[in-house]
């Protein structure tokens, strides 16, 4: 199988998960309390008028004839008009978009900077006291909530230190308080991912190999060991990408950053199902186009996968 191929294949396996998370999230949006024919309409609206703007919304019809009407939008690339913003959906995403990608990038920077060399280091010498603080650390990155930490983050930093803003997106100075709380969602697990990967590569025959010749340790660890050991790390790195995405909802709305994720809340409060369908739509699409990347990245960074593919490519 050629990498064109391969691409093709996984873009068509794809299809049936986006048509299901697409109807899952038709189905409970709608079922969520609330009517937003009544919330335009306002709280004095008689049930005539309430009733007229339904019809206008479209939310008088059945639900399966909703969701084909959506469906068929979708295939024109419509995602419908915001019902708070009265401004198409995508416009509203594409406004939003930048400030979520430069957090989710400042954050996974971050992470990066961190856990990679505490997991080397941690994998290097797993029976110091670095290794098991280490440990500790990344267990309760991983385990302690995203909202708390950004609420102990907002206490000191901004209230008591007054040294960082807790709020807004104004100046550079802005992004840090998210970015390091969005972080450390991410350095428990890229570390531990780290420490395994690097561990289990440096126990392998040709790692031993080129001991056994008397390398220098950073040649060893350059050559051999970072290469083999960074496919997990490059597979955990992608999947948290995407899940940046939706850690940025709950951080978003703590420090009140104006991207997709505070965006998402503010249209589930108002009940704005156009604008909170094509959020969600949007970000399961970058689940999917981020797991056949990953995919791709496998055939260079793994010579296997490569000559895999470059075989069945030729037969």
């Amino acid at each position: 199988m050629s990498l064109a191929r391969f691409v093709g294949v996984r873009i068509a396996q794809a299809v049936p998960t986006l048509f299901g998370a697409t109807l899952v999230m038709f189905i409970l949006i709608r079922v969520l309390p609330g009517d937003p024919a009544r919330l335009i309409a306002g709280p004095e609206a008689l049930e005539e008028d309430v009733r007229r703007v339904r019809e206008q919304l479209g939310l008088d019809k059945p639900i399966y004839v909703q969701f084909g009407d959506y469906m068929l939008s979708i295939l024109r690339g419509d995602l419908g008009v915001s019902i708070k913003y009265r401004t198409p959906v995508i416009n509203e995403i594409l406004a939003r978009l930048p400030y979520t990608i430069a957090l989710a990038l400042a954050a996974e920077a971050i992470a990066i900077a961190v856990a990679i060399p505490l997991g080397i280091i941690s994998a290097l010498k797993p029976r110091s006291r670095l290794s098991y603080a280490v440990s500790v650390i990344s267990l309760v990155g991983a385990s302690t909530p995203i909202f708390w930490i950004g609420l102990i983050f907002i206490y000191i930093f901004a209230v008591s230190l007054r040294v960082l803003p807790s709020s807004g997106a104004e100046t550079p100075r802005h992004i840090i308080l998210p970015a390091v709380t969005l972080a450390l969602l991410l350095v428990g697990n890229l570390t531990r991912i780290t420490r395994a990967s690097v561990m289990d590569t440096l126990g392998s025959n040709h790692v031993l190999t080129a001991i056994s010749k008397g390398l220098a340790q950073r040649i060893i660890l350059r050559r051999h060991v970072l290469r083999n050991a960074m496919i997990p790390i490059v597979t955990i790195m992608g999947i948290q990408m995407g899940a940046l995405l939706g850690g940025a909802v709950i951080t978003e709305t703590v420090f009140a950053w104006p991207g997709i994720g505070s965006l998402l809340v503010d249209s589930l409060f108002y009940r704005d199902y156009p604008l909170a369908q094509g959020i969600i739509l949007f970000i399961v699409l970058v689940f999917i186009v981020i797991n056949i990347v990953i995919d791709v990245l496998y055939a260079y960074i793994d010579p296997r996968v490569r000559e895999t593919l470059w075989r069945g490519g030729r037969s």
